[in-house]
């Protein structure tokens, strides 16, 4: 795939955010697998750093090549997501990501974040060609691909809310929400893209404190990411393919104290696949879901 077609594809995206993209097709689906909840000893600062949270992260999706955790203490719900890997950054981006909840631990949300939002920025800086002729042979990634990422997770500086009354609209990161909910991400020292959220169960379940009659109820985290618009009109379902990351390793990058948190992409072999298109993730949906209990102390 052409750069010039990378660069038409993320231009005729609208500016909208799939917003029901972690909803259910089906209306009060049966209840999920709950998985044990961590109660949080001490509150989670939001400020896109890692280091609050376990490394490794506890939760991995190998498809959407995020690792992911969440928390609560007696008046928050905690929610992070991370990703090392270069294409994946560049989709939540460019492209925003919206992280979804619901309160009866199933599949039908009804709270929803949207951020960062969705951009019309120009992706085509991001890409280089392996050979001299720019015309031909797949992208790669730009050598200057994370400091790129690095400014862009900088300036996403927006997010929105939704389904949550008279607290629904757009805020600036900076800004105190009237139902007190918090975001922050950034692209830390690891080349890991983080991204963090404070809910108050003010906000969910309409009380300050949660008691011990909440210990066990089940909750349901979605993580939804939106691929670019496939210039030939085609949904890919191939795997993973390498991608050199600019500086000869895989992408992937290392989380907090030097261990992976998210996992690498898969390596570069011998065969087909190192010369297929690297850049066909970009044109990838991915659907994240958490299902687990609400912690007690």
């Amino acid at each position: 795939m052409a750069i010039t077609q990378i660069k038409k594809a993320a231009g005729t995206l609208g500016l909208l955010m799939f917003c029901m993209a972690c909803s259910s097709t089906k209306r009060g689906g049966k209840a999920q697998k709950l998985m044990p909840g961590t109660w949080q000893s001490q509150p989670i600062v939001i400020d896109g750093d890692c280091t609050d949270w376990p490394s490794p992260y506890p939760n991995y999706d190998a498809k959407a090549m995020v690792a992911y955790a969440t928390s609560n203490d007696q008046q928050n719900l905690y929610i992070t997501m991370q990703t090392g890997d270069p294409l994946t950054q560049i989709k939540i981006l460019k492209q925003g990501m919206v992280v979804s909840v619901d309160t009866g631990g199933k599949r039908d949300p009804k709270f929803q974040i949207s951020f960062p939002l969705q951009n019309n920025e120009d992706v085509s800086d991001l890409f280089t060609h392996a050979e001299d002729d720019k015309n031909s042979g797949p992208p790669q990634l730009s050598k200057s691909v994370f400091q790129k990422l690095k400014k862009s997770a900088e300036s996403s500086n927006q997010f929105s809310i939704d389904g949550f009354g008279k607290c629904n609209g757009v805020y600036m990161v900076s800004q105190t929400t009237p139902c007190g909910i918090v975001v922050k991400l950034s692209i830390d020292e690891y080349k890991q893209l983080v991204w963090e959220a404070k809910i108050p169960f003010s906000a969910l379940y309409n009380t300050e404190n949660i008691t011990a009659a909440y210990a066990g109820k089940g909750i349901s985290v979605c993580y939804a990411v939106k691929g670019f618009k496939n210039p030939n009109g085609k949904t890919s379902e191939n795997a993973p393919m390498p991608m050199n990351n600019g500086n000869g390793a895989m992408g992937g990058g290392m989380g907090a104290g030097g261990r992976s948190n998210s996992m690498p992409m898969a390596g570069a072999g011998g065969g087909g696949a190192s010369r297929e298109n690297p850049a066909q993730r970009l044109y990838e949906n991915t659907k994240t879901w958490k299902h687990f209990a609400i912690a007690w102390k």
